[in-house]
């Protein structure tokens, strides 16, 4: 088990960090700026250009988490208690950065356009109610005076108040910019050298390492005795980490284009930089960087189906990226059976909105600091049939 490191540490621990998307580089904002711990961000790729960059920003623990099947029990609460830290986190990357973090706090909107969508969303309120959480119950014409956009065929829907956005690309910058110009930071391209030593997994001249690298987790070799084996093979969970495909768009916000994130079923709008995100497909098991023709045209369809204003609208952009999912949609948070490590990952259609509450959850473990019980029922050792799948 990992105990963490003390406060009263005559030096500060030397934190290595392997992944620079949203995760890593809010764990490595948090362990920086919050804490006083010296951080490594090691990553093959650009910083904040994977998963991170492809999102398309939406902070939806009501849509994600409160009546979705098959997922993690405390998923909702997890999703929650982030939701409630992005204000505070989001000023603080605007302060320490001195650039827009993209937050927005509007509450979005999720429609339904036939009997099917309109029962998932009456399970969402349902659930919502139970709880005492804010939200709304719209008929066709409430929604049509909120957001005009909206197609007629829209039947009714709810306005989510936990539910908003946030430039993620805006923020990957901004937290990017806070780290490199601090001292404390440093930023290594290319694969972190870990190796295996008396039964640990190390990585010279530091005190501790944290895997937050995405769908690659399990895809990580240490160095045991001279030769390169999987990081699996010290944590089989970590295998449970699976690749899920998305590709999205984006169109121009012509006249009559959303002024606020729309979800309905599968599909969602999302109002960002004079550009509406049409968004997105959800495609398991399958590791994709390139768009799709057909699909982003069926994509755009959908999405003008919903705002019928977008059938018109050119397409800006389009693109593909990859989330990483496990059995039961919920992240690995904190220690895993290899002692020395720590993972992050996971985090599936969430990780934007789970950047903040993960890196406190992280620190809070390095750091030694009282641990959460709903830290503790996201570790890898969880029981994927208790969990609920």
């Amino acid at each position: 088990m990992f105990k963490g490191f003390s406060r009263a540490s005559l030096s500060p621990p030397r934190v290595a960090i392997i992944g620079a998307g949203i995760i890593g580089l809010s764990i490595a904002f948090e362990l920086v700026f919050r804490r006083g711990t010296r951080v490594t961000l090691f990553d093959t790729r650009p910083c904040g250009r994977g998963a991170s960059w492809a999102a398309a920003g939406m902070i939806a623990p009501a849509f994600e988490a409160a009546a979705e099947a098959g997922v993690h029990p405390r998923l909702f609460d997890l999703c929650l208690e982030s939701a409630d830290l992005w204000p505070e986190f989001s000023a603080d990357i605007e302060r320490l950065s001195g650039l827009p973090s993209g937050f927005e706090p509007a509450p979005a909107l999720a429609v339904a356009m036939d009997a099917g969508e309109a029962a998932h969303l009456a399970a969402i309120s349902d659930v919502l109610t139970t709880r005492g959480v804010a939200h709304r119950k719209l008929d066709a014409g409430e929604l049509a005076r909120l957001e005009p956009s909206l197609s007629g065929d829209v039947l009714g829907g709810l306005e989510l108040e936990t539910d908003t956005r946030v430039d993620n690309r805006r923020t990957v910058t901004a937290l990017l910019a806070a780290l490199q110009a601090n001292p404390r930071a440093s930023f290594v391209e290319g694969p972190a050298p870990l190796k295996a030593r008396d039964g640990r997994i190390v990585l010279d001249g530091y005190d501790a390492v944290i895997v937050a690298a995405g769908w690659e987790t399990a895809t990580i070799k240490v160095d045991e005795a001279g030769s390169l084996r999987s990081l699996v093979n010290w944590d089989v969970a970590l295998d449970d980490i699976d690749c899920f495909g998305g590709q999205m768009l984006s169109v121009a916000a012509v006249p009559g284009a959303p002024a606020r994130v729309v979800r309905s079923g599968h599909v969602y709008l999302v109002p960002r930089g004079g550009q509406v995100v049409i968004g997105a497909t959800m495609e398991p098991g399958r590791a994709i960087d390139t768009p799709e023709d057909e699909i982003i045209a069926t994509l755009k369809a959908e999405g003008a189906k919903l705002c019928p204003a977008l059938a018109q609208a050119p397409v800006t952009e389009s693109w593909a990226g990859i989330r990483p999912g496990t059995p039961d949609h919920a992240p690995f948070i904190g220690p895993t059976a290899a002692p020395g490590l720590l993972v992050a990952a996971g985090h599936y259609r969430n990780g934007i909105l789970l950047a903040p509450v993960t890196a406190k959850m992280i620190a809070d473990r390095l750091m030694g600091e009282a641990v959460s019980e709903l830290a503790t029922a996201f570790t890898t050792g969880r029981d994927y049939a208790v969990a609920g799948t």
